[in-house]
């Protein structure tokens, strides 16, 4: 039988002469990997730019403040320096150059005159003046460096360097207490009494202790033995027999360093209470029981009987 064709292509059949406008199977799914190749390409860029501008950020060295509370002040604040940026928001870095930078001051006075020993542990101020004087103020060591600049050290040996190798050079030297024209020196003239000053500083605090030599606690003459001892000064263990081992001097002859005695009976035989002079009137104690290691405040109404230079 002969079959006969119409003209009319069946389902399987293309147009002839022309080839099917839809992407096959193969075309999407080969299309797929392009434009997801594409978005992840764009997401690297982002990326890659996310990174490097934290990079910049991170390399500039300022820190939000965040949850931290804001200083008082801008400025040094022992640990970091604080500024405010154009927005008026609280920032801090720990490189002295980009705090210059940030406010606008000159890089040439960075901090690093100040140090150049890297055992100084000298460090710049907070202000400019506010009321600090060359010299020990409780804590640390204050002077100018050589463009007049306020820095302080924890080191007697650096501030000695500093201020010219001799401690006469302290600033607050020379003038006249309130009570018998003692003199307010912030160092000792002697670096071993100085050390002894130190040492009797660190222990402040620390309890009242009878006989007791340190280091967890001490009594009055004990502390002077042990603050002395660290000088390089050998001192008996009694307050009286301290006394007696000391040069008597006068109220308007004393200075940093020298030990101040209470009698209550006013003979030296009978010295009860033994203290080391820190200058403007005061003095470290460790007082009685009950008590921790002080500074205290020369008073009329507690006045010492004796003073001696060790």
């Amino acid at each position: 039988m002969t079959t006969v064709n119409t003209g009319a292509p069946d389902a399987a059949d293309e147009p002839t002469g022309q080839h099917a406008p839809a992407i096959d199977a193969r075309s999407a799914s080969d299309a797929r990997p392009v434009r997801a190749g594409r978005i992840r390409r764009g997401l690297g860029m982002a990326a890659v730019i996310a990174v490097g501008a934290g990079a910049i950020g991170l390399g500039t060295g300022v820190s939000p403040a965040a949850a931290e509370r804001a200083p008082a002040h801008a400025g040094w604040d022992g640990s970091r320096y604080w500024f405010k940026d154009s927005q008026g928001q609280w920032r801090w870095t720990s490189h002295y150059s980009v705090y210059l930078a940030r406010t606008g001051g000159a890089t040439s006075s960075s901090k690093s005159t100040s140090s150049s020993s890297p055992t100084s542990s000298t460090t710049s101020s907070k202000s400019s003046n506010g009321g600090i004087k060359q010299g020990w103020d409780g804590s640390r060591y204050w002077f100018k460096n050589s463009k007049g600049e306020w820095r302080w050290t924890s080191h007697y040996d650096v501030y000695l360097q500093r201020t010219g190798g001799s401690s006469s050079s302290s600033g607050s030297s020379g003038s006249s207490g309130s009570s018998g024209g003692a003199s307010n020196s912030s160092v000792a003239g002697d670096r071993n009494v100085e050390t002894a000053v130190q040492y009797a500083l660190a222990q402040l605090g620390k309890p009242f202790q009878t006989a007791g030599n340190g280091p967890s606690g001490y009594d009055c003459s004990g502390l002077v033995q042990q603050s002395f001892r660290r000088g390089g000064i050998s001192l008996p263990r009694v307050a009286n027999d301290q006394y007696a081992a000391t040069t008597p001097i006068k109220a308007s002859q004393l200075r940093r360093g020298d030990l101040l005695f209470w009698s209550p009976n006013g003979t030296a035989r009978g010295i009860q209470h033994v203290a080391i002079y820190l200058g403007d009137n005061r003095y470290v104690e460790a007082a009685r029981p009950g008590t921790k290691i002080r500074i205290s405040t020369i008073s009329k109404g507690y006045y010492p009987s004796f003073m001696g230079r060790p």
